[in-house]
Formats: C-alpha cells, structure tokens, sequence
C-alpha cells in the first residue's frame, strides 16, 4: 500500500501504478462505448467511472462520461465532464462537439453552445456534419449548407 501512495503521491495515476496500459483502457472505452450505443447506460456510467478514476487525464473518457450522463438525463453532470474533457484536450473537436450538445441541455448554456456548434459546422468529418446538424434542429437556416473549411473548427 505505501508503494501505492508514494506513486500517486509522485504524480502517477492509479492506472500506471496498477499497470494498467493504456490497451486494456481503450478495450474498457470500447466496451463502455457499445454498452452506450444499446442503451446500458448504468453499465457504461461505471465503465467509464472507473476508467476516470484510474487515469482522470484522459479526455476521451471524460467525454464519453458527459455523453452518458446527458443520456441519463443528469444535464449538470454532462456539463461538468465535458468542461474536464475540454481542459484535457482543448483543441479537439470531438470533445468540443460533445461539450456543446450537452450544455443545449442548460438553458443559461444554450447561446454558448449554439456559437460552439456554428465554429464546429466547418469540420470535416462526422464533427462538422453533427454540428450542422444540430443547429438544423435547433432552426438555423443556414445549417443544412457545408461551410467551407477554411475557418477554423
């Protein structure tokens, strides 16, 4: 127990001083994502809880983490991990997208969300066309059109 102390007294994670490699968590995630896409909420809440507690610097949990909850109706705790998932890896815009849809759900958020979602309409890929998406939905006459990809996203 004290070696475990002292490792996360170091600044290790608890995954790295449990020799978690970095493999067994993206089968966990990859578990944890299908259990989502069925509707397991609960199962892929305490997949992916773990997986935050054992290694809490890794963005892509802290976004699946917010799409769960959101999906659980709990729209404070989808907010709170999107904002961990986007300190963790600001500049990507899978956690950005993830961020914004969830905070739709808090209606002091919705403008900041719908500016997020207009900046990410530009992205290739699945982000730009969940983005454009989403603001057709939200009534955005504009949305439905691909942007160009020279702004930024």
């Amino acid at each position: 127990m004290t070696n475990l102390i002292d490792d996360l007294l170091g600044g290790k994670t608890f995954a790295e001083s449990l020799g978690i490699t970095s493999e067994m968590g993206r089968a966990v995630a990859a578990l944890a994502t299908r259990e989502l896409a069925a509707g397991r909420l609960d199962s892929a809440h305490e997949l992916l809880e773990g997986l935050a507690l054992t290694n809490p610097h890794d963005a892509a949990t802290w976004s699946l983490l917010a799409m769960v909850e959101r999906r659980r109706g709990r729209a404070f705790a989808a907010a709170f991990c999107a904002d961990i998932a986007e300190r963790l890896a600001p500049g990507n815009a899978q956690v950005r997208l993830v961020r914004a849809e969830v905070r739709l759900a808090i209606p002091e958020c919705r403008r900041e969300a719908r500016e997020a979602l207009k900046s990410l309409s530009t992205a290739d890929g699945h982000v730009g066309e969940r983005a454009r998406a989403l603001l057709a939905a939200l009534g955005d006459p504009d949305a439905a059109r691909p942007r160009p990809a020279s702004a930024s996203a």
